[in-house]
């Protein structure tokens, strides 16, 4: 388990941030300049932290407290650079088997061929890198940092550099490495997607700070605050007032940008009550467009009468833009093309969404400083 908790400042950027790895993979997801990557350098040792610590089981990498900081060679850390990093003058076993630090020459050729066909490099062996792929530069890259078997394992912006159809192969390959030798491991990403896909655990990080961290579903379908939410690209986040609260407490009618939905209400909400909540893009489903009819039953929940606005392709979807009123939209709406074929929609049209109780959050953080974002 690795546990990290330390404070970096460079000049007016300060780094503080507190978290847990244990077997499975940690995503660090945020914006470009958020620290992310220099997460990453302070715990693999080339940059040093102003105080706090960094523990790898019961052993100390980092204890500003006990003066202790180890150098990059004594922490065991493999660490994967978006640019590869590859030594251009070695071939690719030369490489791979410069990760090596232990056992004898048949060991660690054996070792190096069983990376190399779980990685799909057989044959590549005798190749420099400029004769390789970029996907295959990644996957030597990749090989390297396991051949030395690391403790730890970061993973910086791996699949930035790829098309979209490697980076799709390698999210499979480093899935099936981490599930084949449970190394802790933490991947810095900006991309949703890869977050998703890859996280375990994912940690939202901005300015120096992290927002919030939990498990994939927590995190993207139960933001803790708006802020949170709009990193996610939830798109759908809305400030509201509650006018009822059901006889028992579970639900509350709560009225937003003239129109009234049901919410689950586990926060003891009041009549009168501020709140925030959102719903994600893919999850507000069209009941009914007219003219056409649904063969699915869909939620009878939170019906809203709207007007479509905009139509954006996004190759295999569609944002539909929805509003309820003729000044602008309100609502996001990701669809896949065979449903938004097959509802025949386009801008004028008058459609029914529905917004299911079950997949509306109540965020439960209202920061102040946040009301401008509407």
């Amino acid at each position: 388990m690795l546990n990290v908790s330390f404070l970096k400042n460079i000049g007016n950027f300060a780094l503080d941030v507190s978290f847990v790895v244990d077997s499975g993979i940690l995503v660090l997801f945020g914006p470009s300049g958020s620290g992310k990557s220099l997460t990453l350098q302070i715990i693999s040792g080339l940059i040093k932290p102003d105080k706090g610590f960094i523990k790898l089981n019961n052993a100390s990498f980092f204890d500003s407290v006990n003066g202790i900081n180890l150098p990059i060679n004594k922490r065991g850390v493999g660490y994967v650079l978006q640019d590869y990093a590859l030594f251009p003058h070695m071939t690719v076993f030369e490489n791979i088997a410069y990760g090596i630090r232990k056992g004898g020459k048949a060991e660690a050729n054996k070792d190096i061929a069983e990376l190399q066909k779980f990685l799909r490099l057989e044959g590549t062996e005798g190749l420099y890198p400029h004769q390789l792929s970029g996907g295959q530069k990644q996957r030597v890259a990749i090989a390297r940092a396991i051949a030395s078997e690391p403790a730890v394992l970061l993973l910086d912006e791996p699949l930035a550099a790829l098309d979209y159809p490697v980076r799709s192969k390698i999210r499979n390959d480093l899935i099936a490495i981490h599930k084949r030798f449970r190394i802790p491991t933490i991947v810095v990403t900006h991309d949703i997607e890869e977050a998703f896909v890859l996280g375990d655990r994912i940690a939202v990080i901005e300015e120096g700070r992290i927002e919030q961290i939990g498990s994939r579903d927590e995190v993207f379908y139960k933001p803790a605050t708006r802020k949170v939410a709009r990193l996610l690209a939830v798109k759908n986040i809305f400030d509201a007032v509650v006018k009822k609260v059901s006889s028992k407490g579970l639900a509350a009618t709560v009225e937003s940008d003239g129109f009234s939905i049901t919410v689950d209400s586990k926060d003891n909400l009041k009549a009168g009550d501020n709140i925030e909540f959102c719903i994600r893009p893919e999850d507000i489903k069209i009941q009914k467009a007219k003219g056409a009819r649904l063969k699915a039953k869909g939620s009878k929940e939170n019906i809203i009468s709207a007007k479509v606005f905009d139509i954006q392709e996004k190759g295999p979807t569609h944002t539909i833009f929805a509003g309820i009123s003729d000044d602008d939209y309100l609502f996001q709406i990701n669809l896949p093309n065979s449903t938004y074929r097959r509802l025949s929609l386009k801008k004028g049209k008058k459609i029914k969404i529905s917004l299911p109780k079950e997949l509306v959050w109540v965020i439960p953080c209202r920061l102040a400083d946040e009301q401008t974002f509407i």
